[in-house]
């Protein structure tokens, strides 16, 4: 239905969507209020509930856009999607020459689907890590979409030999990171001086390869249609030899970076999700 409407009218639609989900998303509701609070302790509900609105309007958007991708191209896309500064602009140059494989750090942050879409359009297609949907049929419906900017989707249950592969080519390989991981997987990094389950996937890939970690990121302008892209500083990866030590403090350094776009735009993160659900041990849940 969305896609069949005229962009403007489905965006406003997908908008007041995400007010609904607001009101009636109660669970949701109180998770992503606890993880303000501990995010955020020195603002108050009034300003917590503000972020978690505006936040819920950035999904219903967000679903908006995805449903109007396709009518994204090459000679259109910079009416949606410009970069912050003509750094940015170089920097994607030299994605595009590929002299050097390149690990994305990014995660569910602002439009991250429009964010991949956006590098393909502009000539630089990804290789995207994904958690797989547990419906097949919209898994392959998401996947379609994304491809058609040439994005690449590598399972996260069996990504080590494409990822690999890929950066051997000089590819760029985008890693969403921001998600809890379960005990087995994960290592603990603070994120917002919280200790958060953190999948080490990224810093091993970094750890094992020559490739450059470089943070972007997409942000949305006051609420509207149009997008910047924001491309931080290189991460220095660390590689004392220890690959296990290496690894926590990797770890650690991307969660800086990331808890730092957060903060400068609270709004644009996904708090219904349970970042903070898994906890060292004999810690209690703060869920």
């Amino acid at each position: 239905m969305l896609r069949g409407l005229p962009f403007g009218t489905a965006f406003r639609i997908g908008e007041h969507l995400g007010d609904a989900a607001y009101v009636f998303s109660a669970h949701q509701r109180k998770t992503a209020l606890t993880n303000l609070r501990m995010a955020f302790p020195e603002k108050s509900e009034t300003e917590h509930r503000a972020i978690l609105r505006e936040a819920f309007r950035n999904l219903g958007r967000m679903g908006a856009e995805f449903c109007h991708l396709r009518y994204l191209s090459p000679s259109n896309i910079s009416a949606r999607v410009t970069c912050h500064d003509s750094a940015a602009w170089a920097q994607i140059r030299d994605l595009r020459i590929g002299k050097l494989p390149h690990l994305i750090l990014t995660g569910h942050f602002g439009n991250w689907e429009l964010l991949h879409y956006a590098f393909g359009l502009y000539g630089t297609p990804i290789h995207l890590i994904v958690r797989p949907f547990r419906n097949l049929l919209f898994d392959q419906f998401v996947n379609d979409e994304r491809s058609r900017a040439g994005t690449v989707s590598i399972s996260k249950r069996q990504a080590a030999r494409p990822v690999l592969r890929a950066l051997r080519n000089r590819g760029i390989v985008v890693i969403p990171f921001d998600q809890n991981a379960t005990s087995r997987w994960g290592v603990f990094a603070d994120f917002f001086s919280v200790p958060a389950s953190t999948h080490p996937g990224l810093a091993r890939f970094a750890q094992m390869s020559d490739a450059i970690v470089l943070p972007v990121f997409l942000v949305r302008q006051n609420g509207s249609p149009h997008h910047q892209i924001h491309m931080l500083p290189e991460v220095e990866v660390a590689r004392s030899g220890d690959r296990d030590r290496d690894t926590v403090e990797n770890t650690r350094r991307f969660n800086r970076v990331f808890e730092g776009m957060v903060r400068r735009y609270p709004d644009h993160w996904i708090w219904v999700h349970k970042r903070w659900r898994t906890r060292p041990p004999g810690e209690p849940s703060i869920y």
